[in-house]
């Protein structure tokens, strides 16, 4: 099964939302969330991994309290010893995080803001871009593609090393390396594109979006060690 986690930033009891952050995590992840010079991204970085805790404790019915997290060579941060795989991302006041029981996933929110297309020509094929430039809507187009393709490389893990324009997806489908990838798109608001990508077919009744407010989450931190969280 695979699931997709979501919850929305809001500025509701900071202070002590941070407080408990510094408690509960270990000293390498608060080291992390305080380089950020925004309240916002420190926070965003922070429930993307509740949402991930949460979910395995109460999706997965694993043991946050001995769960370990570790990097791959391209910085893709993995559970050790589990087949389970996340993935984590967040835009503006949404955050999302990917968890699956079935291969590799990848995600990507982002907010639909306007952009000059033409700069981001080199990024698609020009089946893509005409596609892009021909539709009714072209903004929402550009970020469909935008965020298919973000979660395609997530998924194979490979950090940059994949140019955007290096392969090309097609109804919902792409190859990169030989393996066949599948994207899914999760309706999380209008101002908002999302989509998964997983190594495995995901008809919609194993795939199941999820919402979590954000004092859920509080709630929940405060209730277990996440010092195992790098």
């Amino acid at each position: 099964m695979t699931y997709l986690l979501f919850t929305n930033l809001t500025e509701e009891k900071n202070d002590s939302f941070f407080v408990e952050a510094r408690l509960c995590f270990s000293e390498e992840f608060v080291t992390k969330f305080e380089k950020y010079k925004r309240w916002q991204d420190a926070k965003s970085t922070i429930l993307g991994r509740l949402l991930l805790a949460y979910g395995l404790k109460n999706l997965y019915q694993i043991d946050i309290d001995d769960l370990k997290m570790n990097f791959t060579k391209d910085k893709k941060p993995f559970i050790e010893n589990s087949a389970i795989k996340f993935n984590i991302s967040h835009s503006n006041d949404v955050i999302v995080c990917a968890i699956t029981s079935v291969g590799e996933v990848g995600v990507d929110v982002e907010k639909i803001n306007d952009v000059n297309i033409q700069d981001f020509k080199g990024q698609f094929s020009q089946v893509e871009y005409d596609a892009i430039i021909n539709s009714s809507n072209e903004l929402q187009q550009f970020y469909t593609y935008w965020t298919q393709k973000e979660a395609v490389v997530k998924c194979y893990g490979s950090g940059l090393n994949i140019p955007l324009d290096s392969f090309e997806i097609i109804d919902n489908v792409t190859l990169v390396d030989k393996q066949r990838y599948y994207v899914k798109e999760s309706i999380l608001g209008a101002a908002y594109k999302c989509h998964t990508a997983t190594n495995t077919y995901l008809s919609d009744d194993k795939m199941e979006i999820i919402k979590i407010g954000s004092s859920n989450l509080s709630d929940f931190m405060s209730l277990y060690n996440f010092r195992s969280f790098k």
